[in-house]
Formats: structure tokens, C-alpha cells, sequence
């Protein structure tokens, strides 16, 4: 009989350790189904009140809701923030519930999670209000390009918002709490070379077509498509100023038609002999 009473001690301990942690478990999970009903109610009132105040359609206007689908959010915006409520509420009554189901390792892993949320909701709203001001100034940088017609506008456009995304990216990453040092200083290093070699084709290599690039935006103040001007020996109707040349209609010596671009530099340096439309002649 006595070499049973070792294991009759363990099986009443065991037994023991069990009837205590059953209240601890019971209450516990009444913590977190309570949680869950408080937790959908808010969800259900946050997605309400937001709806009635018409929160997915301030965000189109103010350009979110593009944000956001350009980041793969498809999500409607009341819907996202009152699942993001939720979520935070659930896991604050799951923490509290293990903890006093005495699961303290889980308890802190969901403590440490629950500690990341505003850090992650910090992040996410930097990338995106930040997508929408690199988006803003590209499209603004590729149409100021347009109007003195750079062919390249739109590509200009592209890689100066690549680039704000790109600090953007790694701003929110250090908002994380994540050490981006290394992740900064390559980026800059990056990003400073390929200014440095784009300055230095564009004033070394392209000085010339530069300089018509930059003559065609006073040539279409003061000249306009269908106006006729004669320079040198060249005669005829302006077609289109574009880039760095003017496209002039005029004719041949047999009289066929034919087009002949100009640099907008001449039409800078050189008198320019222009007919107005009531047939007098300006220089």
C-alpha cells in the first residue's frame, strides 16, 4: 500500500491544481465572452456613427479612399476603423482574461501586441497621408514640367513621388520602433546619385537642348499656333512650339508643302518678322 501513496499524492495534486485553475478559467472566459459582446456592441455603434455622418464620402473627397485603394486597401473607411476598435477592445479583454486564468506568458505576448497597435495605427497613417503628399507633389512637379514642354514630365512626376514614398517608408518603419539608420543613410546615398548623375547630363551633356527647352516657354508668350513669322530666310505658320523646337509650316521652292522645326533659341536670338491677323507685319 505504501508504494502506492506517491502516486495517490501526485494524482491528488494534480486534481488540486485543477479545481483551482477551474474557477480562474471560468472566470476568465466570462471576462472574454463579456469582452466580445462589449467589444461587437462598440464595433456596431463606431460603423453606426460613422456611417450617418458620412465618413466614407469626406474621405473621397479629401482623396483617402484613393490613398488607400493604391496601398490595396479596399476596405470602406468606417467599416476599417470600427473593425480596428474592435480588435483593440478584444484584446484587451483577452489579455486581461488570461492573466487571470494565470497564463502569464500569453498574457504579456498579448500585452506586447495590444502595446503595438498604436504604433502600427501611427505607421499606417504616415504611409498613407504621406502617398497622398508624394502623389500630390509629383502630379504638380509633372504638370509645372508640362507647361514648358518637358517630353519627360510624367516620368519627373513618377520619381520624385517614388522618392517621398520612399522616406515615407522608412520614416513609418522607424515610427515602429525598428532601427533604420543603415536603411536611411543608402537610401540618400541612393537618391543623391542619381540626382547628382541626372544634373550633371542635363548641364553638361544637354546644355544646348537645355537652353531650347527653356527658350520655348518665352517663344509661347509672344508667338501662337497659325501665326506666321519669317526668320532669316525661313518663312512660314507656326504649327506647334514642343520641347526644344518649333514646328513651322511653309513651303518648298517647287511649292509643295512642307514642315521645318526650328530651335526656340533662334526665335530668341534672331528678329523675328511675325504677320498679325490683320496682315501687318511686327518684329
Amino acid at each position: 500500500m505504501s508504494s502506492f501513496q506517491p502516486v495517490l499524492q501526485s494524482l491528488t495534486q494534480i486534481l488540486l491544481q485543477i479545481l483551482d485553475f477551474l474557477p480562474h478559467f471560468v472566470n476568465g472566459l466570462i471576462i472574454l465572452i463579456v469582452g466580445y459582446l462589449i467589444s461587437a456592441l462598440v464595433r456596431w455603434i463606431t460603423r453606426f456613427i460613422l456611417h450617418h455622418i458620412h465618413l466614407q464620402d469626406l474621405a473621397e473627397r479629401a482623396g483617402i479612399v484613393s490613398a488607400m485603394s493604391n496601398l490595396g486597401i479596399r476596405a470602406p473607411l468606417p467599416t476599417l476603423i470600427a473593425q480596428v476598435v474592435f480588435f483593440f477592445l478584444i484584446l484587451s479583454f483577452a489579455t486581461a482574461a488570461v492573466r487571470l486564468m494565470g497564463l502569464q506568458a500569453v498574457g504579456d505576448l498579448l500585452a506586447s501586441v495590444l502595446n503595438f497597435i498604436p504604433k502600427a495605427i501611427s505607421a499606417a497613417i504616415l504611409i498613407l497621408f504621406g502617398s497622398m503628399l508624394a502623389r500630390f507633389l509629383g502630379n504638380t512637379i509633372a504638370a509645372v514640367a508640362d507647361t514648358v514642354n518637358i517630353t519627360y514630365s510624367n516620368a519627373l512626376g513618377k520619381i520624385i513621388e517614388y522618392a517621398i514614398v520612399a522616406f515615407v517608408v522608412v520614416l513609418a518603419i522607424s515610427t515602429l520602433g525598428v532601427d533604420t539608420t543603415v536603411l536611411t543613410t543608402s537610401l540618400t546615398i541612393i537618391i543623391a546619385s542619381a540626382g547628382l548623375a541626372i544634373a550633371l547630363t542635363f548641364g553638361l551633356g544637354s546644355r544646348e537642348a537645355a537652353k531650347n527647352v527653356i527658350a520655348g516657354f518665352y517663344v509661347r508668350q509672344n508667338f501662337r499656333a497659325g501665326q506666321r513669322i519669317t526668320l532669316g530666310q525661313h518663312s512660314g505658320t507656326i504649327r506647334t512650339t514642343a520641347g526644344a523646337y518649333t514646328v513651322i509650316e511653309t513651303a518648298t521652292a517647287d511649292g509643295k508643302a512642307a514642315t521645318l522645326s526650328l530651335p526656340n533659341l533662334m526665335l530668341m536670338e534672331h528678329v523675328v518678322h511675325s504677320e498679325e491677323e490683320g496682315g501687318e507685319a511686327s518684329a
